[in-house]
Formats: structure tokens, C-alpha cells, sequence
């Protein structure tokens, strides 16, 4: 849930104009909010339940301002993502570049990840379309705010599986997505949530696809300048095939499928304001328009949708709708009777206004009661800005659905007064069959009854099998197995346990991973999980986290987590480290002060250690694995802080010496991380997270000088760094646009590369690795967990040694359908050669059948062009090389 308050709106307006943010081709919403609220729960409390502190769940709001805060150029004073576009076509440049040469055996560069999940925890989905070529309602399309465009053929199943289009998509906040009903071969879909504040996020376009999304193809009318960074909702004319995209920059409609746009409704061309909320298409093709987001504008109606064709209907006499204090308009048409037309109005003080029913098309309206919620006529709880639905039967104009918090339904929408039923509540346990995450955002029917009817809200997706029957209460059931488009933060790995992981999630708490592959998880804590520790010494230890100082500890090895620190000083989500030698946690705290728990295995007693005046506010704690009681923090005035003793400050358990706080770098912008070389304390990479300054420093010194190692890395956030420990010229880091490494820090001409084999085209907040066995876990921020054994030491991977010489030479390459390849030995019967996409999606695969040197590869027409990793595989050894194949 969100709150807010007009007054916080107004000053985030202020604070945050023009600015951007994006993560990993990914969009993420800021939205306005009372930042004090952040620890309230506006959960309803419903009888049986027990009474007790909640943690409030969904904050992007605070979560995206910090983000803000940590990345704008300090130049310009905002986020520019037209900066992270540039990035992404050079990643892709140098990935392409990659195909055709032969990297080091070992490189870094080919480091494959493999995804985890969670396969049963879903997130923001802002849009749901039933595939009309399926009869039975299994096909369902979804587009996940920062997660990308996803499909299921099963999604009635008890178990539905959900595939990822394309990870790879230049953006991954799909937010709206059309078939063309004249041919449904032809699907579109837009980027860019847009339903918020100023200039607070940012979508690239509009992707098309012609072979019913198989491929798709982004539109390059599309791609460039301002007008579609913001695509709300699209719709295709049923008789002209005429694309309209609901963007911030007035209604766009394209006559040739896309090639070209011409703005047809919107501020100077006949409506006040340019953004558009809603577009829907009625029984007999009049289009209807909900203009204005945060901006006051009316319902327009065209027969034609050309420009000047459009009346206002809010201001026709005796109309029956509101001129004034209202902002979004949420529209639905009446799939069986032309005339029906509903609109929910959000009121300038961000509560539901009202909710209006014409009969005559739009020519006359009438106010309907509202549902009550609790002791309130305000069932979207003051945020109907942001979460607004409406669902109109396909075969009765008076079942409909709303949406705001929660659902609610009515059987007869033409009665005085309405009869409402609750239908969710998103405050009951998740097994209780009326469960459904919080904030509706989509309704979508799969059933000319309306009875079989999906759901998308910030949960993932739910399904009702009996949503209007009359004679019991619906019955929901989420459906989001493998729908992974979770927004970590954080990661924590188990010292011993190979498939042991804790992650803090945007929206669903800390996360619990037990399962080998890609398995569901447990909730170890509640609200927005952050960042998460398993003590290296004693696993049974274990600590998530909420927002700002709130911890929770396990003593059973997480089993079961309480929590035991309420504090709301620090960050929204805070940033953490935890020392296992002495079972200190570390974190922000006010400004200008760190926060220290001392003996948290055990005690529950917190002090603060002040920092020099000027250091600013912590944004990275890093705690030495090699000197005791020494912490390292980064602040957002870009200093670096050495802190010896650093336990010191607790009276209790005095260490020899008092704190000793040496500054020992000052640059630009807010540190992201301090990595520290495990086999060399005075080596040292600082990274930075703002655009517009050199990200990643080095030292070997433990102080100045320090040596830039930015090198030909883009433009972009960067956000964590980590060094190979058997080899400190090798590092990685993560990035705003995934992962990337380097062979050799060293270099006087140091270069990075992509290191994203089987890994999504998304932001990562964090690495971190398991001593034992050397895997890495990689928190990503809108795919999950992904894990890599990269670093582990080639002859120890396991019988089957890699060894890159087994395959002498592939040519040519790039190659149209035949592939040579040449091994250095002859291959024994069971060899196998596959070719993996960068989804880690194997899409070929050749036995061989006798020994020999030389292997004929012939790629069918069925695989499409792009950079693969060939892989050559016998019963002892394994080799892989890049390739590229071109149509």
C-alpha cells in the first residue's frame, strides 16, 4: 500500500523536477508520499486476526527517492536516462564485438549465470491481456513493471508456468500491451509507468511484433525525444487498425502500424492538458479518453479519433460529471452494450472522487454510491492516483469489478443504490482464498461469463474461477509461478549451505531460499525486506531487515525471525554490514553518525558513533574480513572513512584504543560500495553510484593516491564491486546495466566488458560470495537471484574440467546456418555441442555419434540471429566460445 498527501506530492514536485531514474533497462516508480508514514500500517485488521505491529509492504515512493538522491548527476541535478540508452548500445556493441574473437581461458567475461527465482513471489504488474487466439482463457500476456514482458499458455493450471519473453529488451517496465483484433498476429506493447509526480521515471518506446510475439521489434519512431517515456495504455481501432499510445505527451496515433505518430489529442489540440490516463474503445468503436494525471482535464469522445474530432464531455450541459477538483479518470466500456461507459474520477486530495455510469454513450451521466471500506467511502485508501481498475463483464454491462487496495464487485451496477461486495482482502493470510496482494491496477476477463477473470496488481497476477457467482464468495488464487520479477536490494549467502539465501525485496519482505535451481521461497520477515545477514561463524544467527534501523534476528538458523531493533533513523533502505568475528552490526544512522549494535546475537542494546563534521550521510558500510573492528564507510559527499576500533564505542566491550576515524578519500558523488581485496587490505576499489562522475577508483595503499579504473565502463549507476580472490587484477561489479568485469586492473588501457550470459538485462544492487565453494549470488533489481561459480578455480568445478582448448577454431563466425568447429582432440561417442542464448536458453543441440576432430553444426532456420555461447562437452572436460549467427 501507499499513502500520501498532497502537501508531500507538491514538495516532491519541487525536489525531484526533471529528474529521472531507471534501473537496467528497467523503469521504477516514484511515487509521492508522507515519508513519516513509512513504519505505519494502513493494513485493515479483520476479525480472528491477531493485533500486532505490521510492516507496511510497498514503498517505491521512498525507496525511488533515495534512489534519486544516489544517482542524479550532480551537475545537472537529475537522473538523465538518455544516458543509460547510450550505455545499453554499447553493451550490446561490445557483446556483438566479443562474438568474433577468442577471450582468455577463464575470462570473466564469460561468466554464466544461473537464475533462482523466486518462482512463487510476483511483483508490480501494470497490465494483463488474455490472448484472444485461445478460447480457453489459459494464454495470458502480463507486463511487469520492472520485470519485462511475460507469457503463460497455462494459466488456469494449479501450478501456471510463466515465461520471459526477452530479458533482453532495451527496457524492461512493460506497462501496456495490445493485439490488433484484426489480425492478432500483430501485438504492440509500451514502457514507462507513468501514473506519478514531475518527471519522476522513463519508458523507451513502443516494441512491435508481427508474428504473435515471437519476436519483437522496437519502433524507432518510438525510441528517440520525449513523447513516448511515458506509455499508459494502448489500444488497436478493431475496423482501421489505428494504434493509439496513452502517453504524457498527449494521445499519439499511428496510421501505418507504427512507423509514423501524429498527437490527435492533447494540450493545443483540443484538450487542456497533454497527459492521458486511460483509452478505451466501446461495442460500436467510439473511443473514449480519461485525460489528466495530476493535472485536471475530462473525458473526451471521437468517432473517428481524429484530431478535431473530440468532444469534452464533462462539459456538456447537464453532463451529470465534475468540472473541478478531480485529477486521473479511470475508464471501462461495456463489451455488450455500446452505451455503457463507466469512469472513476481520483479528487485532487488523492481519494476516490466518485464513480459516474452513462447510459447513452457518454451523453449523460449518474453518480453511483461508493463502497464503504471500514468506516470510509474511500476504498482506494487516498491513492486512487496510483492504483485504479475497472472490469465490465464481457456479456453483462452491470457486473463490474473496481480496483484500488483491494477489489470489490458489484452484480447489478444499475441499481440505487449499489450493492457492493468486498471481494479481496489483502490483509488475511495468503492462504486464505479472498487473499489478493495489495493495489489493482488490472482486471481482465478470460470468460464471456466474467466468472474466469485474472488480476495484476503489486503481488503479481491472481485468478478468480467464480468471480461473479452470486451464490458463494470469489475464490482467488495467485499464479505466479515463475513469474520472477521480484526487486531485490539486498542478498545474503549461508556460509555452508549451498542453496541457502536470504534476499530483501521490494514489496514482499526478506526472502528465504532453500531450493536447489529456480524454487519458491519462504518470508522470513514482513514489509519491504532491505539488507540481510547468516553470521559466517554461527550460521544459526541470522538477520533481515526493514526499513531504516528495524532488524530482525533469528537464533535457528532461520527458522523463525523477531524483531528486535525499532529505529527509524538511518535510510529507507539502509545500508548495512555485519562483522561475524564480533557480532557487530554496522549501518547509517542520522546524519553524520553510524550506527552500532553491539553482541546483536545476543543483546538488543544499539549506540551511534559520530563521524568528522562534513563526512555527510552514510551510504555504504563495509566491514574488514582481515583486520578486527575496523569498518570502512562511504558517505553522499563522496568521502571514504577508515574506522579502527570501531567497537570501541561501546563502553560494555572496550578493544584497545579508542576510535580512530581516518578519511582516506574525497570525491564525487555517493559511495555504492568498498570492496576490499581478501588477500590484501590495502587494496581497495570505491564505486560510485551518480551519473556524470568517475565511478570506480583504486588503490594499493589503503589511502591516496588513488588510480582511476573507470576505464571504457558508460555512463551508469554502478552499484557494488567485488575482487576475484585468487586473482586481485580480476573484478566484477554491478551495474545498472548488469554485471561487468575485467581481467586486468592493471591495465594502462583498462577495460570492461558485459558479463551477462543467462542473466536479464537488469539493475543489480549487490554481489556477494560463499568462502567455501567461491559461488557468488547476485541480488537484481526486477529478476531475482541469479548465482555464478565464476571464481571458483578451474580444475575444481568438478570431474568435467573446463579446458577452452578443446575447441581449436569455429568459423566462420559470424555464420548464416553452418557452424564449423575444430577440436584439439578427437571427440569420444557422447560428445555433445549446444548453443545457449543469452537467457541461458539452450536452443540447439548435436550428439556426436563416432570420434572425430571436426563437428558440422547445422543451425535449422527455426533459431533466430544473435550472439550465442557454443558449448563442446564430453565425459571429462568442457569448452565454450562465443558465436554469433546472422539471417
Amino acid at each position: 500500500m501507499k499513502s500520501s498527501t498532497s502537501r508531500t506530492r507538491q514538495w516532491w514536485a519541487m525536489l525531484l523536477l526533471g529528474a529521472t531514474t531507471v534501473s537496467g533497462g528497467s523503469l521504477y516508480l516514484w511515487q509521492h508520499g508522507n515519508a513519516k508514514a513509512a513504519a505505519q500500517s494502513l493494513e485493515q485488521r479483520l476479525e480472528g486476526e491477531e493485533e500486532e505491529e505490521e510492516e507496511n509492504e510497498d514503498r517505491p515512493d521512498l525507496a525511488l527517492a533515495q534512489d534519486v538522491e544516489r544517482t542524479l548527476d550532480p551537475a545537472l541535478g537529475r537522473v538523465p536516462l538518455e544516458r543509460l540508452l547510450v550505455a545499453q548500445e554499447y553493451a550490446q556493441k561490445l557483446v556483438a564485438q566479443r562474438a568474433s574473437r577468442r577471450p582468455p581461458v577463464g575470462s570473466l567475461t564469460q561468466t554464466t549465470w544461473v537464475e533462482r527465482g523466486p518462482n512463487n513471489v510476483g511483483g508490480r504488474i501494470r497490465d494483463l491481456v488474455v490472448d484472444p487466439s485461445d478460447a480457453t482463457g489459459n494464454t495470458v500476456w502480463a507486463g511487469a513493471a520492472g520485470g519485462g514482458l511475460w507469457k503463460t499458455t497455462n494459466g488456469a493450471a494449479a501450478t501456471p508456468t510463466w515465461q520471459s519473453v526477452d530479458n533482453f529488451f532495451a527496457n524492461l517496465a512493460v506497462t501496456a500491451i495490445a493485439f490488433q483484433p484484426s489480425n492478432t498476429n500483430i501485438m504492440y506493447f509500451g514502457t514507462g509507468e507513468g501514473y506519478y509526480n514531475a518527471d519522476a521515471v522513463r519508458g523507451l518506446g513502443i516494441w512491435k511484433s508481427t508474428d504473435h510475439g515471437v519476436t519483437w521489434t522496437q519502433l524507432p519512431s518510438t525510441m528517440r525525444g520525449t513523447t513516448f517515456q511515458y506509455i499508459l495504455k494502448l489500444a488497436v481501432h478493431p475496423v482501421t487498425g489505428d494504434v493509439y499510445a496513452a502517453t504524457r505527451a498527449g494521445l499519439m496515433r499511428s496510421t501505418d502500424g507504427g512507423t509514423s505518430w501524429t498527437k490527435v489529442l492533447g494540450a493545443g489540440t483540443g484538450a487542456v492538458a497533454d497527459r492521458v490516463a486511460d483509452i478505451e474503445i466501446g461495442a460500436d468503436n467510439k473511443i473514449y479518453v480519461g485525460m489528466g494525471i495530476q493535472a485536471t482535464d475530462a473525458i473526451y469522445r471521437s468517432t473517428s479519433g481524429d484530431a478535431g474530432s473530440w468532444v469534452n464531455l464533462n462539459a456538456q450541459t447537464n453532463s451529470g460529471l465534475p468540472t473541478t477538483g478531480y485529477e486521473r479518470i479511470e475508464l471501462a466500456c461495456a463489451p455488450s452494450n455500446a452505451n455503457r461507459v463507466y469512469a472513476m474520477f481520483q479528487s485532487t486530495s488523492d481519494a476516490l472522487l466518485n464513480i459516474y455510469r452513462s447510459d447513452d454513450g457518454g451523453a449523460t451521466w449518474v453518480t453511483l454510491n461508493k463502497p464503504r471500506w471500514e468506516n470510509s467511502d474511500d476504498f482506494t485508501r487516498g491513492q486512487a492516483w496510483y492504483d485504479l481498475s475497472i472490469g465490465v463483464a464481457p456479456n453483462d454491462a452491470n457486473k463490474i469489478y473496481i480496483g484500488g487496495v483491494d477489489l470489490f464487485r458489484t452484480q447489478d451496477a444499475s441499481a440505487t443504490p449499489v450493492v457492493w461486495e468486498q471481494a479481496s482482502f489483502w490483509s488475511r493470510p495468503k492462504t486464505n482464498p479472498s487473499y489478493v496482494h495489495a493495489d489493482q491496477h488490472v482486471v481482465a476477463f478470460a470468460s464471456n461469463d466474467g466468472n474466469m477473470a485474472y488480476f495484476g496488481c503489486d503481488g503479481g497476477v491472481s485468478l478468480s474461477m467464480n468471480a461473479f457467482d452470486a451464490a458463494k464468495v470469489p475464490v482467488f488464487k495467485e499464479r505466479n509461478n515463475g513469474l520472477n520479477v521480484t526487486q531485490f536490494y539486498a542478498a545474503a549467502i549461508h556460509p555452508t549451505l549451498p542453496n541457502y539465501f536470504l534476499a530483501g525485496a521490494q514489496d514482499n519482505g526478506s526472502q528465504k531460499f532453500t531450493q536447489a535451481g529456480v524454487g519458491s521461497t519462504t518470508e522470513a520477515s514482513g514489509g519491504d525486506g532491505a539488507f540481510c545477514f547468516i553470521d559466517e561463524d554461527e550460521p544459526s544467527f541470522q538477520f533481515t531487515s526493514y526499513v531504516y534501523s528495524n532488524y530482525f534476528r533469528s537464533f535457528n538458523g532461520g527458522s523463525n525471525f523477531t524483531r528486535v531493533i525499532n529505529n527509524n533513523n538511518g535510510s529507507f533502505i539502509n545500508p548495512t554490514d555485519y562483522d561475524s568475528k564480533s557480532n557487530t552490526m554496522y549501518a547509517a544512522y542520522t546524519a553524520g553518525t553510524l550506527f552500532v549494535w553491539p553482541e546483536a546475537t545476543t543483546k538488543n542494546v544499539t549506540r551511534s558513533l559520530t563521524l568528522p563534521s562534513g563526512s555527510g550521510t552514510v551510504t555504504h558500510v563495509t566491514v574488514s574480513k582481515t583486520v578486527d573492528n575496523r569498518v570502512y564507510v562511504g558517505t553522499n559527499t563522496g568521502k571514504v572513512l577508515r574506522i579502527d576500533n570501531a567497537l570501541s564505542v561501546d563502553p560494555a566491550n572496550p578493544t584497545v584504543g579508542t576510535p580512530t576515524i581516518t578519511e582516506i578519500r574525497t570525491g564525487t558523488g555517493s559511495v555504492s560500495c568498498v570492496a576490499v581485496d581478501p588477500a590484501n587490505e590495502a587494496h581497495l576499489l570505491v564505486t560510485y553510484s551518480n551519473y556524470g562522475v568517475v565511478s570506480v577508483w583504486e588503490t594499493t595503499t589503503g589511502t591516496a593516491p588513488w588510480r582511476n579504473v573507470e576505464g571504457n565502463l558508460p555512463d551508469m549507476p554502478i552499484r557494488w564491486a567485488m575482487f576475484d580472490p585468487a586473482d586481485n587484477k580480476r573484478a566484477l561489479l554491478a551495474t545498472e546495466l548488469g554485471v561487468w568485469a575485467t581481467d586486468n586492473l592493471n591495465a594502462t588501457d583498462m577495460t570492461w566488458e558485459p558479463a551477462n550470459t543467462g542473466m536479464a538485462n537488469v539493475r543489480v544492487d549487490m554481489l556477494r560470495m560463499r568462502k567455501s565453494d567461491k559461488q557468488i549470488v547476485a541480488a537484481t533489481h526486477g529478476r531475482g537471484l541469479y548465482t555464478t561459480d565464476v571464481f571458483l578455480v578451474l580444475a575444481n568445478k568438478g570431474a568435467v574440467a573446463v579446458n577452452n582448448k578443446f575447441i581449436g577454431s569455429v568459423y566462420p563466425n559470424p555464420f548464416v546456418q553452418t557452424l564449423n568447429v575444430d577440436l584439439s582432440q578427437a571427440a569420444a561417442a557422447g560428445t555433445t555441442a549446444t548453443l545457449t542464448d543469452l537467457q541461458g536458453r539452450v536452443v540447439f543441440k548435436a550428439d556426436v555419434k563416432t570420434a572425430e576432430r571436426q563437428l558440422r553444426l547445422n543451425v535449422p532456420a527455426s533459431v533466430s540471429a544473435g550472439v550465442y555461447t557454443l558449448t563442446v562437452r564430453d565425459a571429462k572436460q568442457t569448452a565454450t566460445r562465443q558465436v554469433m549467427l546472422r539471417r
